[in-house]
């Protein structure tokens, strides 16, 4: 119903209580600059907190005095967004590659991809950093692009089969002797793929987007992290039957 109820920020971490006043500082702000008197709903508990808060925010209060136009304002809790990421009830390839391989610096939703195995560098330490890191984000490489969507969109058997067929009509294209092979799609297989593109640095140049991506689906494919995932998504499974 409107009015929010009257929540003290009293219960809440220090750090937690200072983000809330910024954040209802920053919200003033906005309503101020849009000459609003809002009138505040809260769904959820932290929500109430924050439209408390701004209900009894001194500069708030005179702003309602004198604006003219009409608001309402909603605050939600979106606390059940976090359960996907803490679950393992997905079959999606983005969300496994993701989760298994290790943060690009400075960024929170990309991560590193090991280039090593398109160069004649031959190591077997995964932390070798002599070689730039590739990442999942290729804007300028409309192939990458659509194959990132299918990991995203199909599960994982399909999104795999697709980076088996971009990859192969990457190669025919620049005219690599590919051997296109039928049935189940494993990381050797394309990891073979990509070998055809490491000693031509035209092919290699024209499709380095896809191949990061590729790289990504193997390395995740071999990571023991993937087996582990797998059978806790076989237990939540059987859990729910």
């Amino acid at each position: 119903g409107p009015g929010p109820a009257e929540v003290g920020l009293g219960a809440l971490p220090a750090e937690l209580r200072a983000a809330v006043r910024a954040l209802v500082g920053d919200l003033d702000a906005l309503l101020t600059a849009l000459g609003l008197r809002e009138e505040s709903f809260a769904v959820g508990a932290l929500s109430r907190v924050v439209a408390a808060e701004l209900a009894s925010y001194a500069p708030a209060r005179n702003r309602r005095r004198t604006a003219t136009n009409k608001a309402s304002l909603v605050f939600v809790d979106r606390t059940l967004d976090l359960a996907g990421a803490v679950g393992h009830h997905g079959d999606s390839l983005a969300e496994k590659i993701l989760s298994v391989l290790p943060k690009l610096p400075g960024h929170k939703t990309d991560v590193m991809i090991n280039m090593v195995e398109l160069t004649a560098l031959q190591t077997t330490d995964e932390t070798c950093n002599i070689i730039a890191p590739g990442c999942l984000a290729q804007l300028n490489d409309p192939a990458a692009r659509a194959l990132w969507e299918s990991f995203m969109n199909l599960k994982q058997k399909e999104a795999v089969m697709e980076a088996r067929r971009h990859l192969v009509e990457a190669a025919s294209r620049e005219n690599l002797p590919i051997k296109m092979s039928m049935g189940r799609v494993t990381p050797e297989q394309l990891s073979s793929y990509i070998q055809l593109f490491r000693n031509n640095l035209k092919a290699l140049e024209n499709h380095c987007g896809l191949l990061q991506l590729v790289l990504a689906t193997v390395q995740t494919l071999k990571h023991p992290q993937t087996s582990k995932w797998d059978n806790f998504l076989a237990f939540e499974r059987l859990l729910l039957q």
